[in-house]
């Protein structure tokens, strides 16, 4: 009994892979890759937010705005209780009037910013540092307006800083840390008519002129303190908050291996199962072929050359097919117990350039600065890759020439092609490693060719690098670390 899965880019595979059974179809389609469909991409795409966070993703950023809006309004849910407490149980003098209009404006503040979220607002980092410095400076007055800097509240800026510190990149939270101890030391040196008279927080005149001085030392340590503390803050949380970014890019990562080498798994197994499907019928067809070579020879097949010419190039063609299903796992990544060779580069580029016919052949201008240098590695893995960086140059501007570099640095050996197509643009660039993805027409490329190269070179320490703007042609390199592929010694070249 079959199980038949829907996926979203099974049609784009049958496309190039419509010879394929079910079966074979459903474990590859299954896996978490990309496809390319007619005027549009099929991609994961992060939320849409009303705030972009400088390092943090829109998710994110979302959030803290969020959460920065619920503090404003709990922090002006308590001064009103405060300010209500002061006046109608404490009896406190103070200058309500003024703490009134700074109340009323946070309010008002509040009410924006949450329009702005409802509405989905594009809101600036920069608009997000503007709210933190603008509720420390809106503290500072409240502050100054209800004892300065005998208010026990005055600890509340540390909530800000905190804050700050998560939410904010580093320049800005140090900046705000400095801004509130500057706010704060402000509340020292201001004229003595901004606070309520008598000070309702401050001692009583008389104990005052005989505590003045421990006071004031008291007070300064309390400054002193605070910008330790602020500090500590600032510095801790950038630093923990920089250790956590490195260990989420670290599982980015490992989840990024993960994902290809499921890709590469969903790739052996498309490999192995059509080597497995067409293994029987190509087998039928080079025995059926065969059978019609020995009658027509035995009876006078000298009288159909031509039909004695079709039976032997079936025979050839099917020869050849069953050769590229030997060597398809190699292409996605496995040497199918390929033996290392050692061969140099001219040897290389030699046996490359003569399986392509004399036309495209001459278009190709190869360069060897390598000084004669000999690599140890899979020769056809190697030979097949390059070919295909090559065949895709050639495609790009039909009948221009294409410059093939061999180069060599202190740590690794290079292989640069360079065409003069009509280049491709940042967003193709950044996406053309993908399996599956290529901007051919349908049935005329698979769209692995750089997938593949990329994972062979990862193999061997090296990568792969495209450079390419649009109407300036493309370059790509294929590198390897020379300490993994230099060979120790020249050996014969071997086929």
């Amino acid at each position: 009994m079959g199980i038949f899965v829907k996926h979203p880019c099974l049609r784009e595979y049958r496309k190039h892979f419509n010879f394929l059974p079910n079966h074979v179809m459903y474990r590859f389609a299954v896996q978490p890759v990309s496809c390319k469909k007619r005027g549009s991409s099929v991609h994961t795409a992060g939320q849409h937010s009303n705030f972009i966070g400088e390092g943090k993703n829109p998710a994110s950023a979302k959030i803290a705005f969020a959460w920065l809006l619920h503090l404003r309004w709990g922090a002006v849910a308590a001064q009103v209780i405060l300010v209500l407490i002061a006046l109608f149980f404490l009896k406190i003098a103070l200058p309500y009037r003024i703490i009134s209009g700074i109340l009323t404006f946070e309010i008002l503040t509040n009410f924006l910013f949450g329009f702005l979220k409802r509405k989905e607002t594009a809101l600036a980092d920069r608009i997000f540092a503007l709210v933190m410095f603008l509720d420390i400076t809106l503290l500072s007055l409240l502050l100054y307006y209800s004892g300065g800097p005998m208010n026990p509240f005055t600890f509340l800026y540390l909530v800000h800083i905190t804050l700050g510190a998560i939410l904010m990149p580093p320049r800005w939270s140090w900046s705000l840390a400095f801004f509130t101890t500057g706010c704060y030391a402000t509340l020292f040196f201001l004229p003595a008519e901004g606070n309520v008279s008598p000070p309702p927080c401050h001692p009583a005149p008389a104990m005052l002129a005989t505590m003045s001085d421990l006071l004031n030392i008291h007070l300064q340590g309390m400054w002193v303190a605070f910008a330790v503390t602020a500090f500590f803050i600032v510095f801790f949380v950038s630093r923990i908050q920089l250790a956590l970014a490195r260990h989420q890019k670290t599982l980015a990562d490992l989840q990024a291996e993960k994902t290809k080498s499921e890709k590469m798994a969903s790739l052996a197994t498309l490999a192995a199962g059509a080597a497995h499907e067409f293994a029987t019928p190509l087998s039928t067809i080079a025995v059926a072929a065969g059978e019609m070579l020995h009658t027509l020879k035995k009876n006078n097949g000298a009288d159909f050359p031509e039909l004695l010419a079709d039976v032997s190039l079936i025979r050839d063609q099917v020869k050849r097919c069953k050769d590229i299903l030997f060597h398809l796992a190699a292409d996605v990544g496995e040497h199918m117990g390929e033996a290392f060779t050692d061969f140099s580069i001219d040897e290389l580029m030699e046996n490359l350039l003569d399986t392509f016919p004399s036309p495209l052949k001459d278009q190709v201008h190869f360069t060897n600065r390598t000084g004669g240098l000999f690599v140890r590695m899979p020769l056809r893995t190697l030979r097949r890759i390059v070919r295909g960086i090559i065949k895709n140059a050639l495609d790009a501007d039909s009948g221009a020439s294409v410059l093939v570099e061999c180069r060599q640095d202190a740590t690794h050996f290079y292989i640069e092609v360079t065409d003069n197509g009509p280049g491709m643009d940042p967003d193709i660039v950044a996406r053309a490693t993908e399996p599956f993805f290529t901007t051919k027409e349908p049935g005329k490329g698979l769209g692995l060719g750089l997938f593949l190269a990329k994972s062979a070179a990862e193999r061997f320490g090296g990568g792969v690098t495209l450079i390419s703007k649009p109407g300036k042609g493309s370059k790509v390199t294929l590198f390897f670390a020379l300490q993994q592929v230099k060979a120790a010694t020249p050996e014969v070249f071997h086929e």
